[in-house]
């Protein structure tokens, strides 16, 4: 649905063409969080062990004094999964107070998450 690609400064950029800007219309239509959405949109590289969406106010996993919008390169889980870890690379959405990215993709068709170092 959403397509992601590491740009060459190290972000990450969420892209969302028609079909998709339609779709998240329809889910804020029917209540769903633009968390949901986030999810929703990227499943096919999470499901498949890439770039997987995760609030970071949850604190699981722990990435620091944020509850920024977040993408995990992978995510690793203890073995009776209530416990979460960032595994590779961490992406974050640095504006979360001042804009939500998924607004950003609705609008511009585009947001791009930084690179956590």
């Amino acid at each position: 649905m959403f397509s992601i690609t590491k740009l060459p400064s190290g972000h990450l950029q969420l892209a969302a063409d028609a079909a998709a800007r339609e779709f998240i219309l329809e889910q804020m239509e029917r209540g769903r969080s633009s968390d949901q959405i986030l999810m929703e949109g990227t499943e096919h590289y999470w499901t498949n062990g890439s770039f997987h969406p995760f609030d970071a106010s949850n604190a699981n996993p722990f990435v620091g004094l944020t509850c920024a919008p977040c993408i995990a390169e992978s995510m690793g889980y203890s073995e009776d999964g209530s416990e979460c870890k960032v595994e590779g690379q961490l992406w974050w959405y640095p504006a979360y107070e001042l804009s939500d990215p998924v607004q950003e993709l609705l609008k511009i068709g585009q947001v791009v998450f930084t690179a956590a170092h």
